[in-house]
């Protein structure tokens, strides 16, 4: 290539650039105030006496990415969930670049632990607080935005753009499972054909550093259910002598873990390292809110990201007795636990359910006990090798203005393997909105609007991109 090739080359990708940034700015407002529609809606999906606001939302999602262009329809799947599926068809020659979310978000917990409502975005500290704000409703808000943009662009500067083949996946059960998207996939293959699939349900390692994900653990949960009398006893008349459920499962439980926090397992122990980049101790006790006093797990021996990626992770996520609030005077007579096992790359959730039962079984412990099989999910490793997700990482370079790291995540999105297990030549991307300060899952979750218009940028670039490369 030829100096003058090489500047007419690097000024068209600057211009890209610009242009990108200019229409994703625009949006902003306009993505803030769907935002907050999306946030209003309480889609807690499978929780009764939230069917409209489910069904409210799926409506939303259908009449935003109708508005933009994109003919998507609502799909009632096996687990009772609606998934908004749709294609723009592309021209021949053409990929089609597939963009997942999902609408549904985690209940609010306790809502007196939110600094505001949850259901109502609040703009504070220049943070967006809201349930779903990160997880997921930001990133259909912003892939909303972005085909907006989209068209704009291929309006006025990128006509080719309009050749590129988008098709849409937004889920409705996502947080809680996602099973039946995954039934559909099985039934229905051909509403997920891609060259490349974007899932945009991830995050940066940190704010403003821009990372894409390269693994996750998969999982194999257990619940176990104790059970010490017929009904529960007044523990005044009982207590001390007749056996407590609770105490029961509490001593199953601490088996599980050494005195250092550690997983105890047999076969499930920690070994493996984390040769990428990840957190330092103190920034994950910074994302963490780890408080003072209190160490991390490991801290003398491993680095966080060797036990949230690498190894095995045992979490008691869920424990059933009587509450402090409700407590009555009797010796409980059955006590129930789910146990959260996240399974790393290269090790098989089948295999570690069946030691995680085996240990569970091993312990004697006295009282009756019952252990529920919970559904498996596989790790998930990328092949970052593609020329989709090489282009996708630049444009996230050039947008922050700084390397697009790789980074691991110990959480599970088993619909990623299912998606390349039907069509394995097609490439995957993690990446998203859902920096560490996000507190996903939590009290305040909220998200960085800076961070919005950035992925929104970099996705919009690539896309742009996708589609000028192929008509050079």
């Amino acid at each position: 290539m030829s100096d003058n090739n090489r500047e007419t080359n690097s000024e068209s990708r600057t211009s890209q650039l610009d242009l990108a940034r200019a229409a994703i700015a625009e949006q902003m407002p306009q993505l803030k105030e769907d935002l907050s529609t999306l946030v209003s809606f309480e889609s807690v999906h499978s929780t009764p006496g939230l069917e409209e606001a489910n069904a409210a939302a799926a409506q939303w999602v259908i009449d935003a990415f109708t508005t933009v262009g994109i003919p998507v329809t609502g799909h009632v799947t096996t687990d009772g969930s609606t998934s908004v599926i749709g294609l723009r068809e592309p021209a021949e020659g053409y990929p089609t670049i597939l963009l997942y979310s999902h609408f549904d978000v985690q209940p609010a917990g306790d809502v007196d632990a939110w600094t505001s409502d949850p259901w109502v975005l609040t703009e504070r500290d220049g943070r967006w607080y809201g349930r779903g704000t990160a997880d997921c409703k930001g990133h259909v808000a912003m892939h909303v935005a972005v085909l907006r943009a989209l068209s704009i662009l291929s309006d006025a500067h990128f006509p080719a753009a309009k050749n590129l083949g988008i098709r849409i996946v937004v889920e409705g059960s996502e947080e809680r499972g996602g099973y039946g998207l995954e039934d559909l996939l099985a039934e229905k293959p051909e509403l997920f054909a891609a060259d490349t699939f974007l899932i945009a349900d991830s995050g940066n390692d940190a704010l403003g550093e821009p990372s894409l994900c390269t693994a996750l653990r998969g999982s194999a949960p257990v619940t176990v259910r104790t059970r010490t009398l017929a009904q529960p006893m007044h523990s005044g008349q009982f207590g001390g002598s007749a056996p407590d459920a609770l105490v029961e499962l509490v001593r199953l439980l601490s088996t599980l873990h050494d005195k250092d926090g550690l997983v105890a397992v047999p076969g499930l122990e920690p070994r493996e390292r984390w040769g990428g980049v990840g957190p330092t101790e103190q920034a994950f006790r910074d994302n963490a809110g780890v408080t003072d006093g209190v160490e991390l797990y490991g801290a003398d021996e491993w680095q966080p990201n060797d036990l949230t990626v690498m190894n095995p992770s045992i979490t008691i996520t869920g424990l059933d007795s009587l509450s402090v609030a409700d407590a009555v005077n009797s010796v409980p007579a059955t006590a129930a636990a789910v146990v959260s096992l996240r399974v790393p790359p290269g090790r098989e959730p089948q295999e570690c359910q069946d030691l995680l039962i085996q240990h569970l079984e091993s312990q004697k412990i006295n009282a009756q006990v019952e252990i529920e099989r919970g559904s498996l999910a596989e790790a998930f490793q990328a092949d970052t090798s593609g020329p989709a997700l090489q282009l996708l990482g630049e444009a996230l370079s050039e947008v922050y203005g700084k390397e697009t790291m790789e980074v691991a995540s110990g959480g599970s999105i088993p619909l990623t393997n299912k998606l390349l297990g039907a069509y394995p030549q097609a490439e995957l991307a993690l990446y998203g909105i859902e920096e560490p300060k996000c507190a996903i899952h939590s009290a305040d979750e909220s998200v960085d609007p800076g961070e919005i218009e950035a992925i929104a940028t970099a996705e919009l670039l690539f896309l742009l991109r996708t589609a000028e490369n192929l008509t050079k």
